[in-house]
């Protein structure tokens, strides 16, 4: 037996090699071939085992009594050791250990262990420690699970709320169109009027449906058209742009782009309209929100950035999950969420870096080649 591996296995830690040889000294190794049980759940233990080589997996059944339904909870490699609860506290194992390449295993039979872990301060110290940090690991990942299990829950009653909401303004945006098109023909220099009011009717069921699409994890259809950047972006300060009206900031459009590009305009129109919509709730006064436009190398980028109070770093992870929301007790935490899956479905990607002195900087690419 390797001692100098020894001295670097956790439950050895700490020890002398005379005092590594002293407990080891007549222990036995077992190697279990791969995909061998080395403990079956709901058996009695009667051995703890150190990994000399290979690894192990450790799973459980989900369902009792069906083999099939199992959640892999761990893989152990060399140097780590398993076995020892059921030692302790008399009860049936856990879980299961499944061989994963022939390993090998140092097998302490459970009077044996009982006896090291009494006798031996350090052994019954590196045991403790490595039980601390198995419950602090079990404790983070059972905080995961139910966050998950939150947001799906939310989710779940979102995408309820707008199927529910698709099937009611229906009949509203139905009449609000038409009242806008007998607006236009009784009045036509009214057309661009009665134009924005029906588009904004079409953005409206396009949003509740992206939001449906999103909590139903379904891909949403994305049609890309060629776009002049041009008119796109006097359509933005025309209409996204005036709800900045009023306020001391500065939005200014710098487009590089000459040339026809292609995406779908009203999903990308969503984007940079949220992306701004963020801005502006996130400056106080004497700001400036600024959008970049650029072509290199047949990626179109699209940069927002700010002067606003930012985001804090504990939160920039986690920045495009959804639910999140920082600072804004009316909002949803859907709009950055949502922002990256159309992105994502332009085959593009969606990137933060914070603004210096303060602030936010977004940067939109838009592959041309992928998206024709």
């Amino acid at each position: 037996m390797n001692i100098g591996f020894l001295k670097q296995c956790k439950l050895f830690e700490q020890m002398s090699e005379e005092e590594i040889n002293i407990t080891i000294d007549g222990l036995k190794t077992l190697v279990v071939p791969t995909g061998k049980s080395v403990i079956a759940e709901h058996t009695l233990g009667d051995s703890l085992f150190v990994i000399v080589k290979g690894s192990v997996e450790i799973n459980k059944e989900i369902a009792e009594n069906d083999e099939d339904m199992v959640a892999q909870l761990k893989v152990m490699q060399p140097g780590e050791f398993f076995g020892e609860m059921s030692l302790l506290d008399n009860e049936p194992r856990s879980a299961n250990v499944i061989s994963r390449d022939n390993v090998e295993l140092l097998v302490i039979p459970k009077e044996r262990f009982l006896n090291i872990a009494y006798s031996n301060p350090k052994v019954l110290f590196n045991l403790i420690r490595t039980l601390s940090w198995r419950l602090r690991d079990t404790n983070q990942k059972f905080a995961e699970v139910m966050e998950k299990l939150i947001a799906q829950n939310r989710l779940m009653a979102i995408g309820m709320a707008a199927s529910k909401i698709i099937h009611d303004i229906k009949t509203p945006l139905t009449v609000i169109v038409l009242a806008a098109e007998l607006i236009e023909s009784l009045y036509p220099e009214s057309k661009e009027f009665a134009k924005n009011i029906v588009s904004q009717t079409h953005v409206i069921d396009q949003m509740v449906r992206e939001i449906l699409d999103f909590a139903k994890g379904k891909s949403t259809p994305i049609t890309p058209q060629k776009v002049n950047l041009i008119t796109f972006f006097d359509d933005i300060e025309a209409t996204i742009g005036q709800t900045l009206s009023g306020r001391d900031i500065d939005f200014a459009i710098n487009n590089k782009v000459n040339e026809d590009v292609f995406f779908d305009e009203s999903k990308i129109r969503r984007v940079l309209g949220n992306l701004i919509k963020n801005s502006s709730e996130a400056i106080e006064n004497n700001g400036f929100i600024h959008i970049d436009a650029r072509f290199e190398d047949k990626v179109l980028y699209f940069v927002v950035s700010d002067n606003g109070y930012g985001i804090s770093e504990h939160i920039r992870a986690n920045l495009f999950s959804p639910f999140l929301s920082e600072g804004k007790p009316s909002g949803t935490g859907l709009g950055l969420a949502i922002s990256k899956k159309l992105i994502s479905e332009h085959k593009g990607t969606i990137e933060y870096e914070p603004n210096q002195p303060q602030g936010t900087i977004f940067t939109i690419k838009l592959p041309q080649q992928n998206i024709k």
